[in-house]
């Protein structure tokens, strides 16, 4: 229907008598690019309206009755994007593509790099891919699996999740100019490649989360004077080498060694470290300390090198007395202690506890997570009784209890 035509019984069409920018702001509220283009169907006004929209999204609502195995959705986000806007002037602010379960041996590698260059070609905003597991990985044939992450300029952020299906390559040139959030799961990458996009192709990267396994053990060096956040999840890493200046917020696990030249250091988790960490530029003072998951010499070694934590996380207190006395030592002043516990027979918990906070480490809060909802009743009343009959008289101060379990 046309602008200014009548629909039956005389009622005016206003919507779209309305401008295009009006328009495009109604289709990006679907939240929808399949459900925008439907809109073709209404008129030759609405015709091409849709494939100006700056938001494209693919997901949920096209999960609903596809069949052939998936077959129908891969073939609508081909052809949608296909259908876009000639303009090349015209940006697409946000890609979003989840791929649902049952497309999950149907998508290639090849048909996932038609949806990359597209990002490449018309994206100045953010781009979300998930792609689900496929149940026969790995294939024998690997190079058939290759997917080459293409320079974006455009892009501001870039999150990837990938079901374990690829082997994720970096090309040696080209970069991502504007990219400042960046997230890649669920893939297999070369250490050689990894380090380029790391250090040299993301010039204003500011936050970066890797959960990725190298195809051979190497060495990782991650030099950015952008970089304020780094969760690094890398399986295969021998030695990280961080050069960052303004880097504020460290979570790494699963590497044999790590140096850290990181002054504005705030934050720091550390899990299942081989080796030796070296932190050398780092103050003496941090924000968070979690070693929850670290060795007993791994947590001391971490412990010692600060002088005061606001937050402080401690391994869980086993049966071992000794090894956990031996970790608690040297202890930095800090006002929040964190600890957690998944034995439920844990009979080292509570005095391992007391004893930690009978010294004089500035503890005014006292933070216990338990795995299961009847280890509240069992060490967290224990807790309870031992911090009433002591924190008048022995602690001299009052301590903050607070529990937590999972809720199920």
């Amino acid at each position: 229907m046309e602008p200014g035509r009548r629909r039956r019984g005389g009622e005016r069409d206003r919507i779209s008598g309305l401008p295009d920018e009006l328009l495009h702001f109604i289709l990006r509220h679907l939240c929808s690019a399949p459900a925008a283009a439907r809109t073709s169907a209404l008129s030759h006004r609405w015709r091409r309206v849709w494939a100006h929209t700056l938001d494209l999204v693919f997901g949920d609502d096209l999960n609903r009755g596809v069949e052939g195995g998936g077959a129908s959705f891969l073939d609508a986000v081909d052809g949608a994007l296909a259908a876009y806007s000639d303009d090349r002037a015209l940006h697409v602010e946000s890609l979003k593509i989840t791929v649902p379960c049952i497309c999950g041996e149907n998508v290639t590698a090849s048909r996932v790099a038609s949806w990359l260059r597209f990002a490449t070609q018309r994206l100045a905003g953010a781009f979300f891919l998930s792609v689900p597991q496929r149940k026969s990985w790995p294939r024998d044939n690997r190079q058939n699996d290759e997917l080459e992450l293409p320079p974006c300029e455009g892009a501001t952020k870039i999150k990837l999740q990938l079901g374990s299906l690829f082997f994720l390559r970096i090309p040696p040139a080209g970069m991502f100019g504007a990219l400042a959030d960046l997230e890649i799961n669920q893939t297999t990458m070369n250490g050689r490649e990894l380090g380029l996009i790391l250090s040299s192709h993301c010039p204003r990267l500011q936050n970066l989360t890797m959960h990725v396994t190298l195809v051979a053990a190497s060495d990782i060096s991650v030099r950015s004077a952008s970089l304020r956040c780094l969760r690094f999840h890398v399986l295969n890493t021998r030695r990280l080498d961080i050069v960052a200046p303004m880097l504020e917020i460290l979570d790494a696990s699963d590497i044999a060694d790590a140096h850290i030249a990181a002054p504005n250091l705030a934050e720091v988790v550390m899990s299942n470290i081989l080796g030796q960490v070296v932190v050398p530029d780092a103050g003496r003072h941090l924000r968070l300390l979690d070693v929850t998951r670290c060795s007993t010499m791994m947590a001391s070694s971490l412990m010692r090198r600060f002088d005061s934590v606001i937050n402080l996380r401690l391994p869980n207190p086993n049966d071992d007395y000794k090894t956990f006395l031996d970790c608690t030592k040297i202890l930095p002043m800090c006002e929040i202690l964190s600890v957690s516990s998944s034995v439920v027979l844990n009979h080292a918990f509570e005095p391992s506890l007391l004893n930690v906070l009978r010294r004089e480490n500035g503890i005014r809060k006292l933070i216990l997570f338990f795995l299961y909802p009847s280890m509240i009743y069992i060490l967290g009343r224990l807790m309870v009784v031992s911090l009433k009959s002591c924190s008048s008289y022995e602690f001299g101060k009052t301590i903050s209890l607070y529990l937590f379990v999972p809720i199920s």
